[in-house]
């Protein structure tokens, strides 16, 4: 089944800033930080199986425009002089918005000595850990000092030019044969989605992460296949409107086949755990762990745009968005079900693996019609609780207490669903104290 395709509207995303990390160097003119981005347009919405018993959320949300969420580190040019004096060389520059997903390091090699504006100046420009996509840059003489000139790379293997978004140029001076200065490029690394029941947010748990830097790496060391598999196949088929087909098995709950049209900058995410009759909370944030240009690599700490932490409300309150888990009412009495049943108290699926109790403590009584009547009985026909329903809900919940509001004792108990056509149905449910 494929959600619906309706919207809400988003608020302007705000921005907030990453600090120093990993040992990038700080600089008074263009401190080391990147704009992590809020994530718009998320919206959650549940599909229910009924023959399963089972709900699926899909969670979808804009992706993150590239351009508002990069960074780029002023030139290093520690490695720029080999004989000239470091006053004598020509100092360059960079400006612009790097338009790649992933950290990348641009390395400017001078293949000869030169003085610009006198001779030709040739750079070669590559990507450090990514060396097959290069060029060569020729300033020739008439080139005049401080023009701008895009940072175009061509891939070797495919013979693509690719356009990173950013400018370089090159002040009076001169270049040595060999001397080098490099620049880094950052973006934001991928998306945290987050989950809790408290509508505070206290209790938020990350339940899913995409990383764009493990998906460029797919397969290799510190890459994930699955990130690369998501980012690189499935997203775009959906973005295409086609259903995705796995040929390597069922994936989670969701099985062979994920048919979520997505809109052209559309991400999505699932959660197979939610259970029926609560309201969950949902968050999306995007997150990084820095950028360390002189060895290439990220840092150890994952940040995110909104900082959680377990206990505390959450601290982006605007950002929760609430789905409330339940079915629609419908007329088949066979299809109604109690759960959980048994039920045991003193646990729940939040202490204990593959148990059904929440800690509400309530039993559900789930498929029941708009217009019906619940009644509990002990198994000698005495009438321990009923309740009459009237509303737009195929929930009832049943707090397992008796008409005086007492906890009911350990037992099997009966109940009836009765209709106001005189349908009825009977059902057995096993309490465990």
């Amino acid at each position: 089944m494929t959600p619906s395709r309706s919207r809400v509207r988003a608020a302007f995303p705000a921005i907030v800033a990453l600090g120093l990390l990993m040992g990038s160097p700080a600089r008074a003119s263009a401190p080391d930080s990147l704009a992590l981005q809020i994530p718009t347009d998320v919206r959650p919405r549940s599909v229910y199986d009924r023959s399963l018993k089972r709900f699926v959320v899909w969670l979808t949300w804009r992706d993150a425009p590239d351009t508002c969420a990069a960074y780029l580190h002023p030139p290093d040019v520690s490695g720029w002089s080999v004989t000239t004096p470091p006053a004598q060389l020509a100092q360059p520059q960079v400006r612009g918005g790097y338009s790649g997903d992933i950290d990348r390091t641009f390395v400017f090699r001078s293949i000869r000595n030169a003085t610009v504006g006198v001779d030709s100046v040739l750079l070669q420009v590559d990507i450090r850990r990514e060396e097959e996509v290069v060029r060569t840059f020729t300033l020739l003489p008439s080139y005049i000092p401080g023009t701008w000139v895009p940072v175009v790379l061509r891939d070797q293997r495919t013979g693509q030019l690719i356009d990173f978004g950013f400018e370089f140029n090159l002040g009076p001076g001169a270049t040595d044969n060999q001397g080098s200065f490099a620049v880094g490029a950052e973006d934001f690394e991928g998306f945290h989605i987050w989950r809790g029941l408290e509508p505070d947010g206290s209790d938020m748990v990350v339940i899913g992460e995409i990383s764009k830097e493990e998906a460029f790496k797919g397969r290799k060391t510190g890459g994930s296949f699955a990130d690369s598999l998501y980012l690189y196949d499935v997203v775009p088929t959906l973005r295409q409107g086609m259903p995705w087909f796995s040929s390597l098995g069922a994936v989670d709950c969701l099985g062979t086949r994920i048919d979520l049209p997505l809109d052209s900058d559309e991400l999505f995410w699932f959660d197979c755990g939610a259970s029926n009759g609560f309201t969950y909370y949902y968050a999306v944030t995007t997150f990084d762990r820095g950028y360390n240009v002189g060895s290439s690599s990220q840092g150890l700490v994952k940040v995110d745009h909104c900082s959680v932490e377990q206990g505390v409300p959450y601290p982006c309150p605007d950002e929760l968005v609430p789905l409330k888990m339940e079915v629609d009412p419908q007329d088949d009495l066979y299809n109604v079900y109690a759960v959980p049943n048994p039920f045991r108290s003193g646990s729940s699926r939040l202490t204990s693996e593959n148990y059904h109790n929440f800690p509400d403590q309530f039993i559900r009584f789930v498929n029941v019609p708009a217009e019906c009547i619940v009644k509990i009985f002990t198994v000698s026909g005495d009438l321990v609780w009923e309740v009459s329903h009237n509303a737009p809900s195929g929930n009832i919940e049943w707090d397992v207490t008796n008409r005086d509001s007492q906890p009911v004792s350990s037992g099997v108990y009966l109940y009836r669903v009765e209709t106001p056509t005189g349908d009825s149905v009977y059902g057995r449910i096993v309490v465990i104290r």
